[in-house]
C-alpha cells in the first residue's frame, strides 16, 4: 500500500480518526515538534531516554555483588544496591520492588513458576551482557507480565523486554516508561529473533516515553526493535512516545490501540518502517526522523498507518 493513491491515503487516515496532514514534502526539514504542530497541534517534543540517561546511576556503588542467582520468596519485599553477575533474579512473590540493581549477563523472571508474580516494580535498574558469550538462545532480559519498569536501561543482550503469560501464567499488564533497551546480535548466532520488546500471550501493554534499538550483523537479522503481533494471543497497546531503529520493519503490531508520537529512525530498516494491522489501531501518530547529536528526533516526516499485516 506504500504506492497507494494519495485519495486511498487519507481514506486510510481518516478511518483511523484523523483528518490527513500535509503531504510530506510539505513538512521540509523542520523539527518534529514544529511539524507535528503545523499539521496536527501536538505538543513540544520529548526528550527520549539513552543508554547514558537510564539504568543506575552513574556513581552508584552496590553494597553487594554475588555470581549465580538471587531468588527473592518474601511477598512486598525490597530488593536494592544488587550486582548479580552470570546469574538471574528470580521473583517468587508477588509486590516486590527492585531498585538500583545491576544484572550482568542474567536477567528478571517474574515467572519461574506456572504463575506470574504480579506488582513487581523495576526501577533504576541496569540489564547487560558479562564476558560470557551471548547466545541467540538467551532469554529476554525482562519478563514475563505483570509488572512496571521504570528507568530501566537494557543493553548489549540479545533479548529486551518480554510481555507475556496473560493465559496461560494469569500475567497482569505491563507499563514500560524512560526506558531503553539496545537489542544486538548475539556472539553464537543461529537462528536470533531478537527484539526490543516482544508480546507473546502479552497482556495490555502499556509505553510511555522508550527507546528501542535492534542492531544486526551479516547474517544475523533479529526481528523488530518493537514486535506485538496479531498471531500470537496478544492484548491491546497504548503507546505515547516510542523511539524506534533497526531491524526488517522497526515497528510491528497487529494489536488494537493507540499510538501517539512514535518515532522511526530513518533508513533504519531493512524492509520498511511499519507492519502494522491499520484497522484496528484507532489513534495513529507517527513520524520518520533523523536524529541529532544527542540522540534526539530531528528532522522529520509524517508516516501514514498504510498497511495492513501486523503479524
Amino acid at each position: 500500500m506504500a504506492d497507494a493513491p494519495q485519495a486511498a491515503t487519507q481514506e486510510s487516515l481518516r478511518r483511523l480518526g484523523e483528518a490527513p496532514p500535509p503531504p510530506a514534502a510539505a513538512f521540509g526539514a523542520v523539527k518534529l515538534a514544529e511539524a507535528r504542530s503545523a499539521s496536527r497541534g501536538m505538543k513540544a517534543e520529548r526528550l527520549f531516554p539513552s543508554r547514558g540517561t537510564t539504568g543506575i546511576p552513574s556513581n552508584w556503588v552496590p553494597v553487594r555483588s554475588l555470581t549465580g542467582d538471587y531468588w527473592v520468596r518474601e511477598p512486598g519485599a525490597v530488593v536494592e544496591d544488587l550486582r548479580i553477575t552470570d546469574g538471574d533474579l528470580m521473583i517468587d512473590a508477588p509486590g516486590v520492588t527492585i531498585r538500583r540493581v545491576e544484572i550482568r549477563g542474567g536477567r528478571i523472571d517474574n515467572r519461574p513458576g506456572s504463575e506470574c508474580h504480579n506488582g513487581l516494580v523495576i526501577e533504576d535498574t541496569t540489564v547487560t551482557r558479562s564476558t560470557a558469550p551471548t547466545l541467540d538462545t538467551d532469554q529476554p532480559a525482562i519478563g514475563v507480565g505483570g509488572y512496571t519498569a521504570r528507568n530501566v536501561k537494557i543493553d548489549n543482550v540479545a533479548q529486551g523486554f518480554r510481555i507475556g503469560g496473560a493465559s496461560d501464567g494469569k500475567c497482569g499488564p505491563v507499563t514500560i516508561e524512560d526506558s531503553f533497551a539496545r537489542v544486538v546480535a548475539p556472539d553464537i548466532c543461529r537462528d536470533w529473533h531478537g527484539d526490543g520488546i516482544q508480546g507473546y500471550d502479552g497482556p495490555p501493554l502499556r509505553v510511555r516515553n522508550v527507546t528501542l534499538e535492534l542492531g544486526t550483523a551479516i547474517g544475523c537479522g533479529g526481528t523488530a526493535p518493537f514486535f506485538y503481533p496479531s498471531n500470537q494471543g496478544n492484548a491491546s497497546v497504548d503507546i505515547d512516545g516510542l523511539l524506534v531503529s533497526g531491524g526488517g520493519y522497526p515497528f510491528r503490531l497487529g494489536m488494537p490501540g493507540s499510538v501517539k508520537d512514535l518515532n522511526i529512525v530513518v533508513k533504519s530498516w531493512g524492509y520498511g518502517p511499519i507492519d502494522v494491522k491499520c484497522s484496528v489501531v484507532k489513534i495513529w501518530d507517527a513520524a520518520i526522523v533523523t536524529l541529532d547529536a544527542n540522540g534526539q528526533p530531528g528532522a522529520s516526516y509524517w508516516q501514514p498507518c498504510n498497511t495492513e499485516n501486523g503479524g
